[in-house]
């Protein structure tokens, strides 16, 4: 292998390490808009959660709202 043979091996080989760690940077970027993505649905899903708690009591309470008079009619009259 002669000098300008070695010469254009080691400029081949540092460009595809430029290339390779610009993949790489671009690759974390990537990442990491992912995870702040997944950060942000974690958060609307344990708000969801939340509010769909809310309305299960709001139910409950009606629910027993309604049951309750007649109930209570009901063991009056016993």
């Amino acid at each position: 292998m002669t000098d300008e043979e070695l010469k254009e091996l080691v400029a081949s080989l540092a460009e595809s390490q430029r290339e390779t760690d610009r993949q790489l940077r671009e690759t974390d970027r990537q990442l990491q808009a992912t995870d702040r993505q997944l950060q942000a649905t974690d958060r609307q899903i344990k708000e969801l959660g939340r509010q769909i708690g809310g309305l299960g009591d709001k139910f409950g309470s009606f629910t027993e709202g309604l049951a309750l008079p007649s109930m209570t009619r009901i063991l009056t009259q016993r």
